[in-house]
């Protein structure tokens, strides 16, 4: 375990650092020997106020959403036991910490962590993920290898290198660039800008320093003049004013330093900006900026780049978490079913609005999301769905089965009813009550009723069939409570 000996940090390699020595570290990277490379990485990453911001709101943004864990397969009875099984380990401390080491591997070109269980009751528990510091990783073999470390100086064995077991180490590689591990990943197109930058500022103190200060300009006319000047200047230092003669003349010359300093001023901003996209996809977030659009279609623009990065860190993870510690995790605990799907977070407000409008008009058009949807929709959401529940029918006389099959509405109308209101039920109203109890709908009842009023016409159609329906309607409501 790589706990268990106590690993020194190597020296500093910025004292000195110039474009010379830093051409030498990435050419002795691409040779395999990546010490040097690794050790500026954490020295400028460890530094540098506006990189570190950089780096941990790549980090945060994946950080800060929570966990969620989706069987995969919901039908499926262990897919789900398995989900449920590992809820316990994606809240523990170790999986927090190993989320946030793994991330280094946005910039970095990798990172690697090993994991430590030990021995409960019917199986095994993580209790522990050891980073694997970047001084201990090589590749003067061609490929990752993994260095011991000497007891005695505490430092990296070189030539000690071992293929790192997949069954005791987690590699993560966070970048799609296509280069070998060790050509530096992200982090070697920032390191020039960051050069640039430093050196950048070392000439801009220089200028300020040389000319950031007011000068005298004197005239004389002899040799006598000329002393008397450099006296005056000299002791304007001391007293800081100067005296001169009436015919001596003196002028205090400022530098024009708005140009010169102005260009030192937007040299470093550039490189700021060039760092803050290679890192975060924009500037915005760094720098505000005036984008000169009422509508803040660049911001807009900006974030939707930086929302994509936040997604492929977290699907990217995911992937890795799943196959390199869910599976195992279930193996060595005797568990079946497949390693649950893990997410983090949700999409932005503006996407989950989107969709949700969308699933309604889906709803309108009489298209409704499927099962495999919904655990989907779930995922990108952050919250889990279900299917409302249908609303049970409430008795009418126009339903999918009609009320004269089952007997619920009875042959004679309720108590109340005038003379003509009890022919509607029997007599020569006698018909209305089978077209209302065979109707299939409302349009079809009122189509049939009106043919019939106009073959018979009797009086106050209208009043009768308004009190026909309420009555029907009311005894089709009380029926199906009754049988509930």
């Amino acid at each position: 375990m790589m706990d268990m000996i106590e690993i020194r940090e190597p020296e500093s390699v910025l004292p000195g650092l110039t474009a010379t020595r830093m051409m030498s570290i990435l050419q002795a990277a691409e040779g395999g020997d990546v010490a040097d490379l690794f050790s500026l990485y954490r020295d400028v990453a460890g530094t540098d106020s506006h990189i570190g911001n950089e780096f941990e709101k790549r980090k945060s943004a994946v950080l800060g959403d929570p966990v969620n864990l989706r069987p995969w397969d919901a039908k499926n009875a262990d897919d789900v036991e398995a989900a449920r099984f590992c809820e316990r380990l994606a809240e523990s401390q170790a999986f927090s910490d190993l989320q946030s080491w793994l991330l280094n591997a946005t910039l970095w070109p990798v990172a690697v962590a090993e994991k430590v269980y030990r021995p409960v009751a019917g199986g095994f528990a993580l209790t522990g993920i050891v980073a694997v510091p970047y001084q201990l990783l090589d590749y003067q073999a061609g490929r990752l290898q993994i260095l011991d470390v000497d007891p005695a100086s505490h430092l990296p064995l070189r030539g000690s290198g071992r293929d790192p077991d997949p069954e005791r180490y987690i590699i993560h590689r966070g970048h799609t660039l296509p280069v070998p591990d060790w050509w530096g990943g992200r982090f070697r197109s920032i390191l020039f800008w960051w050069l640039l930058r430093t050196m950048g500022r070392q000439w801009w103190a220089t200028f300020i320093e040389r000319f950031g200060q007011p000068f005298f300009k004197g005239k004389y006319q002899d040799d006598a003049g000329r002393n008397v000047l450099h006296q005056a200047f000299a002791m304007s230092r001391k007293l800081g004013g100067i005296a001169l003669s009436k015919n001596t003349e003196v002028e205090i010359i400022q530098t024009a330093m708005s140009d010169s300093s102005d260009a030192h001023d937007r040299f470093i901003q550039l490189c700021n900006d060039e760092i803050s996209r290679a890192i975060v996809g924009q500037t915005l977030s760094s720098t505000a900026s005036p984008t000169g659009e009422l509508g803040g279609g660049t911001a807009g623009l900006q974030g939707e780049v930086r929302e994509d990065l936040r997604r492929m860190d977290a699907r990217r993870l995911a992937v890795t978490l799943r196959r390199q510690l869910l599976e195992q995790y279930l193996r060595i605990n005797g568990r079946g079913g497949m390693p649950p799907v893990l997410s983090f977070g949700s999409e932005t407000d503006s996407a989950i609005k989107a969709k949700v409008s969308m699933v309604g008009q889906l709803a309108t058009a009489g298209f409704e999301p499927t099962d495999n949807g919904l655990a989907q929709l779930s995922e990108e959401t952050g919250i889990e769905l279900q299917r409302r529940a249908s609303p049970q029918p409430v008795g009418m006389p126009f339903s999918a089965v009609p009320l004269a099959a089952s007997g619920a509405v009875p042959a004679q109308p309720p108590d109340g009813g005038d003379a003509e209101l009890a022919e509607a039920f029997t007599g020569r109203y006698a018909p209305l009550r089978e077209i209302i109890l065979n109707a299939e709908s409302a349009e079809d009842c009122i189509q049939k009723v009106r043919a019939w009023l106009n073959t018979n016409k009797p009086p106050r159609a209208t009043e009768i069939m308004e009190q026909v329906l309420a009555a029907y309607a009311a005894q089709g409501v009380m029926s199906v409570r009754r049988n509930k």
